[in-house]
This record gives C-alpha cells, structure tokens and sequence, in this order.
C-alpha cells in the first residue's frame, strides 16, 4: 500500500466486551476482505479497508452498550457525518471512490439512520436532508448534535449526496464475534473457536501497534495476515496437541518475580543453576500455570488429570534421581542435582495422551518443587527447611 493517509483525528478506542470493538472489526474485514486489499485500524477511521483498485471503505463503530448512538439526534451518529464531512472537503478521501458505514453493538435503530441507509441516488438524499433540516426547525430546543450536524447541513449538495448515496448502516449481531464464528466454523472445532478468534484479534492487534510503534501506518495486507492467521489455526485446531495460547512473560516480570525467591527458585539455588536457568524456570512455569487454568476452563482437559500428571513426573523424577545415584555418584551433591534438574527439563510426557508444547513438563517440574514433592538436591528439605527467605 504505498498511498499516503492522514490519522483520523477523531480515532477513539474502547472496550467492548473484553475487547476493543475497533480490533474486533478490523480482524473481521482481514478475514473477508478481497485478495490485495489492506485494513487500516484507528488512521482514517475506526476501521478502514482500503481496495486494490484504489477505493476506500470507511467504517465508524459504535457501542450501544449504555445507549443508542444511532438515535435520531445522538451527538455520535452527527459527530460521524461531520468527521467524514471533513475528510471530504480536506482532499483526505475522494467523493467518487470512497464508502462510509457504521457498525453498531448491540443492534440499535434510528429513523433517520435508516432513511439515510436507504437513500441511494440525488434526489432520495436531498430528501432526507430536507426533512432532516424541518424536524430540526420544529424542535422547541436545541439538540447537542447541533454543531456537527448543522456542520452538514450546511456542505454544499455535492458533498451531501456523495456521503449519503454512499453510506450504509452495517449489519449487526448483539455479539461482534458471532460474525466471526460464522467464517471459521467450517474448520475450527467449536471448543477451539473462541480462543483462536481472541488470539486472531491479538495477532492483528499486536501488528498494528508494532507499526505504530515504528512510526508507520498501521495497515495490513491480508493475504499475508490470512496466510499466516491460517497456518495459526491449521497448527492449533488438531486434536492430538494441546496447545499453549499463553504468551512467554516479559523480561521484567520474570525478573520480579525471581526477586521473591519461591520455593522453586530457591531449590535451584541450591544446586547453583546459572541466572539463565533460574529466569527460564520462572518464565516456563508462570507459562504452565496459565496453561492448566486455561484448558481446564475451556474443558480440555479433566482437572482430576493433573494430579495423575503430577504422580507420574513425581515417579519420573525418583528414577530420574536413582539414575543419577548410580552413574554419579562420585560427583557432589550440588552436581548431581544440577544433573537431575536437567534432566527432568528435558523430559517429554503426554497429557490424556495429547502432546503438550516444550514448556508444559519444565514448568511441572519447578511447580513440583514449589510445593516442595521434588527437589535436586538430595538433602533440600534440611536445606530448605534452614533457609531464610
């Protein structure tokens, strides 16, 4: 996309359910949008998507969560047209070329809304805009749209009938996402579905902000979005794995929290694990401990699973620490149980006979240790037990 765009001063973000409406919808049009288009996130709108041939769909969201913003003389329905009003006469978009919707959540109605939705050549716009500017003259005070919409009032008829031919009031479920689901349910198994969709917002998220971040615009492709979200799903939707949506913690998180020295750390000290150890065993059972709640939310897994999970690593660790005994025992304690946790780390194990990703049994190891069922060095109850915190 090499065409330059101005940001839309009027960019807002807000929550909606968990999410941000704008990312929610922007990620919906990466999915359906045609091939060599892009979508732009909070620049020249909301949302925008942005046609090979050149044309532009502009697209203002709304959440109708506490009230209508599409009501008759809703600040936010006026405040819309006057934004697109000015990006039209600042050169910002093209009247032959450009495309104007408004999504709202949860579904709400407005009879000039609908009046405008409908109006699809010169003469129904000039219409509406007449008996937009009679009700307004027989109001007994003054709406707090007035501004913005006298703003519009007042465009020259060109500039009305190229934004009003052109917009629509799009579509809505109560539940953004449900259009969502209805694209990916062909090839996503339904306990899988939300959770790739929340990760599929977030990749898309996370994208558009590293532009920003770089100071670029924050646009996407979606042929390459799709070909990579796709490939996401197609690695994630197989029954046979049980896949980990936790992201690794930040630097600094993992450092903070290797600062409080829990039980597991503190056994790794005890056997002199490098930093480098001690900050991965941080990191890899925060990851596990998000993994557990997760599938044990989403009903991947039976809960009572994890105390098979633990009895069978607990064993594993026993004839771990025997092997050790036996092979190096010459060696001292500190050695053998630095041999004994690495050991252990590198150990591979199904859960319910799915495979888990790398991180899962590391992390069930030192959330073992935690509570203290393990240890690496042969006397670390005695340790542990003189050990000031």
């Amino acid at each position: 996309m090499n065409a330059k765009v101005k940001p839309a001063k009027h960019s807002a973000a807000g929550p909606y359910l968990g999410f941000a409406l704008q990312p929610v919808r922007a990620f919906h049009h990466l999915l359906t949008s045609p091939r060599g288009s892009s979508v732009s996130l909070e620049f020249q709108d909301d949302v925008a998507v942005h046609y090979p041939n050149g044309s532009l769909r502009l697209e203002q969201t709304k959440s109708a969560l506490k009230q209508n913003p599409i009501a008759d003389w809703a600040p936010d329905l006026w405040n819309t047209f006057h934004n697109w009003l000015k990006m039209l006469q600042s050169d910002a978009i093209k009247a032959d070329a450009t495309e104007y919707r408004l999504y709202v959540a949860p579904p709400k109605a407005g009879a000039f809304v609908e009046a405008l939705t409908a109006a699809t050549d010169a003469a129904a716009a000039k219409s509406i805009t007449a008996i937009i500017r009679s009700k307004l003259a027989k109001l007994r005070k003054d709406p707090a749209c007035l501004e913005k919409l006298q703003s519009f009032l007042n465009a020259t008829e060109e500039q009305q009938t190229a934004i009003i031919t052109n917009f629509a009031l799009e579509p809505s479920a109560a539940d953004p996402l449900e259009a969502i689901r209805d694209i990916l349910r062909p090839s996503v198994a339904d306990i899988h579905l939300d959770i790739l969709i929340k990760s599929g917002i977030g990749q898309a998220k996370q994208a558009y902000d590293r532009l920003i971040q770089r100071g670029e615009i924050p646009i996407l492709g979606v042929d390459a979005f799709r070909k990579e979200f796709h490939a996401f799903v197609r690695q994630n939707n197989m029954p046979g794995l049980l896949t980990s949506l936790a992201a690794a913690p930040d630097d600094t998180l993992v450092a903070d929290f290797a600062s409080t020295r829990p039980f597991f750390i503190r056994q790794l000290e005890l056997v002199e694990a490098t930093n480098d150890d001690l900050l991965r065993a941080v990191s890899d059972y925060l990851r596990t401990s998000a993994d557990k709640a997760d599938w044990a939310d989403r009903g991947l897994i039976f809960t009572g699973s994890l105390d098979t999970w633990d009895d069978d690593l607990v064993r594993r660790h026993r004839m771990i620490r025997g092997d050790i005994a036996d092979l190096h025992g010459d060696k001292s304690a500190t050695t053998r149980g630095r041999l004994v946790y690495r050991q252990c780390a590198q150990h591979q194990a199904p859960l319910e006979g799915r495979a888990v990703p790398g991180h899962f049994v590391h992390g069930s190891f030192n959330d073992l240790a935690d509570r203290r069922w393990i240890g690496w060095h042969g006397d670390f109850e005695a340790l542990l037990d003189g050990d000031v915190q």
